[in-house]
């Protein structure tokens, strides 16, 4: 095989730059966004709904408090 088109196939398969190994496919990770929505439509069929106004959340349990605070 030609050493030319030898070169432009490895450099086809190399996903990074130089000195990265080559890789058969580029894999594409999923977006937070379609995890949102998948998540607001499984709480609309639980008819779960949002409380406005609500910043902070302490749980007490035995011996423990935990604390969870809204996005301000």
């Amino acid at each position: 095989m030609n050493q030319e088109k030898l070169a432009k196939l490895q450099a086809q398969v190399r996903i990074g730059g130089k000195g990265t190994a080559r890789r058969k496919k580029k894999v594409v990770h999923r977006t937070t966004t379609a995890d949102d929505k998948k998540l607001q439509s499984s709480l609309k069929k639980l008819a779960v709904n949002n409380i406005a106004g609500i910043e902070e959340i302490h749980n007490l349990f035995e011996s423990v408090v935990i604390g969870y605070r809204g996005e301000s």
